[in-house]
């Protein structure tokens, strides 16, 4: 059965934790400056990659579907500005984010959206991945 949107989401958030790992755990600053590249542009994949795919569907299929997804952009913008200081609570913030969104809106966003829609953005999102 082809990947959902939420699985792939799921699998993202756990090669962001990977990349977190090999920051925090480099053993030169030279590699801790390769390793937190990586992990900030793959951040940045990632957090595109909900406003384009997840957002929308936050914002037809849930009730408070609009305001979640404004909370969810807000969120976004903050990791961009701490990002761009490096700041050493982004990846706590980001971690956290992706706890909330695992434990709360995936399943109600798996509850409410038809399965076929679900596996219909998961098949955009990786042509999308494809062609990057």
């Amino acid at each position: 059965m082809p990947a959902d949107l939420i699985d792939l989401l799921v699998a993202e958030h756990r090669r962001l934790e990977s990349l977190f790992a090999d920051v925090e755990t480099a053993r030169t600053s030279d590699g801790r400056e390769a390793a937190l590249g990586a992990a900030l542009a793959a951040l940045e994949r990632h957090s595109l990659a909900e406003e384009r795919f997840l957002h929308p569907a936050l914002r037809e299929y849930l009730p408070a579907g609009p305001e979640i997804a404004a909370y969810e952009d807000a969120e976004h913008a903050s990791f961009r500005r701490q990002a761009g200081d490096r700041a050493a609570g982004l990846f706590d913030a980001a971690r956290q984010h992706m706890q909330e969104e695992e434990t709360e809106l995936f399943p109600r966003l798996a509850q409410a959206c038809p399965a076929r829609e679900l596996r219909r953005l998961g098949d955009l999102l990786e042509s999308v991945r494809v062609t990057e």
